[in-house]
């Protein structure tokens, strides 16, 4: 099997890490991707749990946890109750599944770690713009593994800005500008910006990495999240209204009707639907896929 074949392969199965340490072993993970050998066996600072390989790897785990159907999924899509998570990352990016192509950010997500590496004047070792090294290096990279632009330019961009939500926290609570800058630097992308950044929080700390933990970043990811769809939204005024989905679709006002009209506000957003007929049919897909899953927002079967 072709190598490149054999990683896309495994980034689409939903325990893609196991996949991945098998094509490691057999020494095709770098052999496709070079960049990533420097980082067997280098040591990080002390609150890391792993050598930054084995970091991204478990990243890779840690984002199939949380996009599966155990305890980390469930937990995640409770905190996100009001966004279709499942339906949003649905979608593929030039034929690459999205889920996919988050799986890839995570692998990569540090892969500059030891290219940047620098000790400051404390001694501590440090990582300076690791992210945008990354972002750049996997540029030239993933083409020549057979991805396209877009989806090249998207897993570059999530690694560029994977720890950027740590960014807002700085001047707390971020101002519209801020988030509104965030949103443009990701192309609207937010939910899989996140998603590597919540891998990243829990590969970093291992087994050390607490329930509360898992529950304080989800829920800052929440507040970042609704925070970006408030902005994203401000100049764009929707195809559909909650009165529209109350009077078509017989939903009567609550949880049900603000997820529906969310995953079709998504839809606008990307470009998905361009008229009132194609957000009420948009709609009607949707309100199915919830009712699938039980009525739950965001628990839709994949």
């Amino acid at each position: 099997m072709d190598p490149a074949h054999s990683l896309l392969e495994a980034l689409q199965r939903p325990q893609a890490a196991p996949a991945l340490r098998d094509l490691d072993r057999a020494g095709g993970l770098t052999l496709l991707i070079p960049e990533l050998e420097a980082g067997r066996g280098f040591i990080q600072p002390e609150r890391h749990y792993y050598d930054v390989l084995d970091h991204n790897l478990a990243a890779v785990a840690a984002i199939d946890a949380v996009l599966g159907e155990g305890e980390d999924g469930e937990e995640f899509l409770r905190h996100l109750g009001w966004f279709d998570v499942r339906m949003s990352l649905d979608g593929e990016i030039e034929g690459t599944p999205l889920r996919a192509l988050v799986r890839l950010a995570c692998l990569l997500h540090d892969v500059a770690k030891p290219h940047t590496a620098t000790r400051g004047d404390d001694g501590r070792l440090k990582f300076p713009r690791h992210g945008p090294r990354g972002g750049e290096l996997m540029a030239e990279r993933l083409p020549a593994l057979g991805f396209g632009p877009a989806s090249t330019r998207l897993v570059s961009a999530l690694i560029r800005y994977h720890l950027r939500p740590g960014e807002l926290v700085k001047s707390w609570p971020p101002t519209d500008r801020a988030v509104r800058r965030f949103v443009n630097d990701l192309e609207g992308h937010v939910l899989p910006l996140l998603l590597v950044n919540l891998a990243d929080g829990m590969a970093t700390r291992g087994p050390g990495y607490t329930r509360e933990n898992f529950r304080r970043h989800c829920g800052f990811l929440n507040y970042i999240l609704a925070r970006s769809w408030a902005v994203a939204g401000e100049d764009d005024p929707g195809l559909i209204t909650g009165d529209d989905l109350q009077a078509e679709l017989d939903l009567e006002s609550g949880r049900l009707l603000g997820a529906v009209l969310t995953s079709v506000r998504r839809a606008q957003l990307e470009g998905l639907v361009s008229g009132r007929e194609e957000a009420l049919q948009m709609a009607r897909v949707a309100l199915a896929s919830l009712k699938a899953g039980d009525g739950q927002p965001g628990l839709a079967p994949e």
